[in-house]
């Protein structure tokens, strides 16, 4: 083969994708619409967290489209392991929820993309092989989010909380008991108490009916 047809034969290898949902029927829509793109292709698919980031250990995609509400410790920690993993992961977040909150901390976690799921086909297609060339993305309606980052707001007190303890928030907002957290996360009971009494302390809150309210209001859980 001349150098013509290889040079040529490159520029069709597609860019290979995990994909990271907790609903059947999500993943096998993700992955029809990814594999309808030549560019594109589908390695595998997976259901959680941890799936994902053993699977990330066992394909090497280049890229991830990463759910971040799922059972088990969830698509920001999946994100944080697999850039622990490989600093140079290229992973999309694919989610329902456009909080800001949540958008700061997928991207503090290592994702170089957010596209909501409100969001139209080739939005969620351009995204992915942005992140694969190493660029950042979002969809249109997180611009604003993007922008407002650093000004003053109502998700502001978050950015008081550490990345492990807004996990613990999340957990417990969710319904989690503290033991639950314990042995998701895979910490001990009293850490996990401790991180509960600094969450409270930080957010001034004095139960878990009002730290799940609060995810609430800031679209960080579905009511």
């Amino acid at each position: 083969m001349d150098e013509q047809g290889i040079t040529s034969r490159a520029k069709l290898t597609p860019v290979t994708v995990l994909v990271v949902d907790d609903h059947p029927a999500l993943r096998a829509g993700l992955r029809s619409l990814i594999d309808s793109d030549p560019a594109l292709r589908v390695l595998a698919e997976v259901e959680s967290g941890e799936a994902a980031y053993a699977a990330y250990r066992t394909h090497c995609p280049d890229t991830v489209v990463m759910d971040l509400s799922m059972e088990g410790f969830g698509g920001i920690e999946a994100i944080r392991r697999i850039r622990g993993l490989d600093p140079q992961a290229a992973v999309l977040v694919y989610s329902v929820h456009n909080s800001q909150v949540l958008l700061e901390r997928a991207l503090e976690a290592g994702a170089m993309g957010f596209v909501t799921k409100g969001s139209n086909v080739e939005t969620l297609l351009l995204g992915l092989k942005k992140v694969a060339k190493g660029e950042s993305f979002v969809s249109a309606d997180l611009l604003p989010a993007l922008l407002d980052r650093h000004r003053p707001s109502g998700a502001a007190q978050f950015n008081r909380l550490t990345q492990r303890e807004f996990q613990v928030f999340r957990l417990l907002s969710e319904g989690h008991s503290l033991s639950e957290c314990a042995s998701i996360l895979n910490l001990s009971s009293k850490t996990v108490s401790n991180h509960f009494t600094q969450i409270r302390a930080k957010l001034g809150v004095s139960s878990l009916a009002e730290m799940a309210h609060m995810a609430i209001r800031q679209g960080l859980i579905e009511p």
